[in-house]
C-alpha cells in the first residue's frame, strides 16, 4: 500500500512533460512560454516573449493552480524558528534584484546583528522619499532598534556587512553628496552610532549602482574593504577597493572591470579566514549569447588589490533542444574557513532567445565548492529541487522568479555548518483577479563542508497566508553550546508579488521581519563497525511509543544513507538520515513529539537496497 501511495506522490512531482495529460492546451502554453528579462532602472522585471499580460491569460488560474495542489510542502522537523517584527514597513517591497545581503551578524560580538532596509511609505507610487533604513539588535535579535536612514537622501537597494572594529559598512546607491544617482559606501563611526561617512569612489560616471561589497580582516591592513556594482542597461560590472576611510570620499584603488559580468546583482563577496576574497558571479547574457547561464568564481590574494583568473563553476550546457537549466538571478557566497562555498539557482533558460527564461518549470539550487570531491572546477551537486520542496510554477508580477530561487548562503561562526535559505512559491495565488503565487521560504542546511544537505524546512507559518520573501541569510551565524542557529531577514506581505513590478496587484505595506532557526544536525549513532552480511532494518521499538522511538538498521557496504518518515498518505513527513556512511550497523533516535497521533511508515534506502516499516505514535 506504501509504496502504491509513494508511487502516486512521485507522479505528482515529476517535471510536466512526463504528466503534460493533466493538462489543457492554454495551460501548456503557459509552462512552455519564456520571460525576456528586462532591466529598467532600479528593477529588473519579466515581460512574456509572446507579449501577453504576466497573469499568463489562462482559462482558470485557479483550477490551474489546483492541480499542484498534490505536490504538498514538504519541510523537516530539524528546524525550529523564532520570528520577531523588526518593525520597519515599505510599499517598496522589491528588496533586491538578486539575493539580498541585508543582515551582518559580527562575529566579534554575536550579540549584535545588523540589518538595512529599503522604505518607502504609503501613498507613495513614485517611492519619491525612498530610504535605506539601519536597525540594530544587541540581544541576537529578540528586539530591534531604528538607528538611522543611510543616507537622508533618496537610496536604493541597500547592502550590510561591517569591519572588525564592530561598525557597520552600508552599500547602496543615491545622489548623497550632489551629482548623479551612484554607488556608495557607508561606515558608521562605532557599532550602532548611526554617524555615517560616505565612502564615493571618483570615476563612477557610468554610473555603477547595485553596490555591495566585503572589509578586509582588520582596519589596520592598507586595503579595508572591496565594493563591486554594476551599470544599468550594460553588461559592464566593475570593483573598486577603498583604502582609506576616515573621511568623505574615503581613497581608492580605481575602478576595474570584470570581463564576463551581468548586471544588477548577479554577483557576491566573501572573505575568508587567511583574508582571501572571493568573487561569485554570472556571466553577461549579451557577451556569452547562448553561453549565458554559467557560473564563475575567482579569488583575491591580495585584500582585492587584483583578482586571479576566473574559473567556470557551472556550465549550462544547452542540450539539442535548445533549453537547459542556467543561472539566471539567485547567487550567493560565503567561506568556512578558507574554503569557498557558493549556492546558485538554475532555471531553465531558452537558448534561442538569448536572456530568457521559464517561470513555471522546474528549477534546482545547486552548491558548489572547492572542497567537493573530484578535481573538476565545474563540479557542483544539487541543493535542493522542485521535487525535495514540492513543485509549484511561479506565476504572476514579474519579479524574475522561478520554482526555486534566490538562495542565500551562511556559515557558522565555528566553520563547521553550514546554512542555504532559498524562496519556493506556493499553490496559493493572490485572488480571481491577482494571479500571482504567494512564496515560502525554505532552509537547510550541512555538517559536512556541503557534501549532503538537510531535508528542506519551511520557515514561515503556513497560516495566515502570507507572501514570504527576500530571504537574507548572515554571512556569520553563532553556535551556542551544541546548537547552531542561523539568523536571516526577509519580507513578509498580505499582496503577492513586488508592488514595484506589478503596480496593478495594488499597494500595501510589507512588513520586515527577523528570523531564528535553530538547525538540529542529529547523526545516527554508530553501534558496530563489524560488517554486517546483508543491509536490514529492524522494527522500531518501543512500538507503538510516545513520543520517541529507537530504529535500528545495518549497512553492509559504505554509501549514501537515506531513512524518511512518510504518513498514511505517502507523504514525506521527515528525514532522519540523509549522508554517507561506512558499513555497520546504527540507530536513530526518532523524536515525533510534533506529529499527531497516528500510523506512520519509515523506509530505508541505501545502494540497492530499500524496505519499509510500519509504526504508531500514540499520544
Amino acid at each position: 500500500m506504501l509504496k502504491r501511495l509513494l508511487l502516486v506522490a512521485l507522479v505528482a512531482l515529476i517535471g510536466f512533460s512526463t504528466v503534460s495529460a493533466q493538462f489543457n492546451k492554454a495551460e501548456l502554453n503557459f509552462l512552455n512560454t519564456p520571460f525576456k528579462v528586462q532591466v529598467n532602472g532600479d528593477a529588473v522585471s519579466g515581460v512574456r516573449v509572446d507579449g501577453k499580460p504576466s497573469t499568463y491569460g489562462l482559462p482558470s488560474v485557479a483550477d490551474f493552480m489546483r492541480k499542484f495542489k498534490a505536490s504538498q510542502d514538504k519541510s523537516t522537523s530539524a528546524v525550529t524558528v523564532t520570528l520577531v517584527d523588526v518593525g520597519a514597513r515599505s510599499i517598496y517591497d522589491l528588496c533586491s534584484n538578486g539575493v539580498p545581503e541585508n543582515i551582518w551578524q559580527d562575529p566579534n560580538i554575536p550579540a549584535n546583528i545588523h540589518a538595512v532596509f529599503v522604505t518607502s511609505p504609503a501613498g507613495d507610487p513614485s517611492f519619491a522619499v525612498r530610504l535605506a533604513k539601519y536597525y540594530l539588535s544587541t540581544d541576537f535579535g529578540a528586539t530591534w532598534s531604528f538607528i538611522a536612514d543611510v543616507p537622508t537622501v533618496r537610496a536604493g537597494f541597500p547592502a550590510i556587512t561591517g569591519f572588525s572594529d564592530g561598525s557597520a559598512l552600508i552599500f547602496n546607491h543615491s545622489a548623497d553628496g550632489g551629482g548623479t544617482v551612484r554607488g556608495q559606501a557607508f561606515k558608521d563611526a562605532a557599532a550602532g552610532l548611526g554617524s555615517f561617512t560616505r565612502l564615493d569612489a571618483p570615476g563612477n560616471v557610468g554610473p555603477y549602482i547595485w553596490v555591495r561589497g566585503v572589509a578586509t580582516t582588520n582596519l589596520s591592513l592598507a586595503n579595508k574593504f572591496v565594493m563591486i556594482g554594476s551599470m544599468n542597461g550594460s553588461d559592464t560590472t566593475r570593483y573598486n577597493t577603498c583604502t582609506g576611510v576616515d573621511a568623505t570620499p574615503g581613497t581608492w584603488l580605481g575602478w576595474t572591470s570584470l570581463p564576463s559580468g551581468d548586471q544588477a546583482e548577479t554577483y557576491s563577496l566573501a572573505r575568508a579566514t587567511n583574508g582571501n576574497i572571493g568573487l561569485l558571479y554570472k556571466n553577461s547574457d549579451a557577451a556569452f549569447g547562448t553561453e549565458y547561464g554559467c557560473v564563475y568564481f575567482r579569488e583575491s590574494t591580495n585584500g582585492g588589490t587584483s583578482f586571479g583568473a576566473e574559473t567556470k563553476i557551472f556550465q549550462a550546457n544547452f542540450t539539442a533542444t535548445g533549453d537547459s537549466l542556467g543561472a539566471l538571478r539567485g547567487l550567493s557566497l560565503v567561506y568556512a574557513g578558507n574554503s569557498p562555498k557558493a549556492a546558485f539557482e538554475t532555471i531553465t533558460l531558452s537558448k534561442s532567445t538569448v536572456g530568457s527564461y521559464y517561470p513555471g518549470l522546474n528549477a534546482k539550487i545547486r552548491f558548489w565548492s572547492t572542497s567537493l570531491p573530484g578535481t573538476d572546477p565545474n563540479r557542483s551537486i544539487v541543493l535542493a529541487d522542485t521535487n525535495s520542496v514540492g513543485y509549484h510554477p511561479y506565476i504572476g508580477v514579474g519579479d524574475v522568479m522561478g520554482a526555486l530561487c534566490r538562495p542565500s548562503i551562511g556559515v557558522s561562526a565555528d566553520g563547521n555548518a553550514l546554512f542555504c535559505a532559498f524562496q519556493v512559491p506556493s499553490a496559493i495565488f493572490g485572488g480571481s483577479s491577482d494571479t500571482t503565487a504567494f512564496m515560502n521560504l525554505y532552509l537547510t542546511g550541512s555538517i559536512n563542508g556541503g557534501s549532503t544537505w538537510l531535508a528542506p524546512a519551511k520557515l514561515n507559518p503556513s497560516t495566515p497566508v502570507k507572501d514570504w520573501r527576500w530571504v537574507s541569510v548572515s554571512k556569520s551565524n553563532s553556535k551556542v553550546g551544541t546548537d547552531y542557529y542561523c539568523y536571516m531577514t526577509c519580507n513578509k506581505d498580505s499582496i503577492p508579488g513586488s508592488y514595484v513590478n506589478g503596480v496593478g496587484n495594488g499597494e500595501s505595506l510589507s512588513q520586515y521581519w527577523f528570523m531564528k532557526a535553530k538547525v538540529s544536525f542529529v547523526s545516527v549513532n554508530t553501534i558496530s563497525t563489524e560488517v554486517p552480511a546483508t543491509y536490514s532494518l529492524s522494527q522500531n521499538y518501543p512500538n507503538p511509543f510516545n513520543p520517541t522511538t529507537n530504529i535500528k538498521f545495518a549497512v553492509s557496504k559504505a554509501g549514501f544513507v537515506n531513512l524518511k518518515v512518510y504518513d498514511l498518505a505517502g507523504r514525506e513527513i521527515s528525514s532522519l538520515v540523509n549522508e554517507n556512511l561506512s558499513a555497520g550497523t546504527y540507530s536513530y533516535t526518532f523524536d515525533a513529539s510534533k506529529l499527531s497521533s497516528g500510523i506512520y511508515f519509515y523506509t530505508l534506502k541505501a545502494n540497492d537496497f530499500s524496505e519499509t516499516k510500519k509504526m504508531m505514535l500514540i499520544k
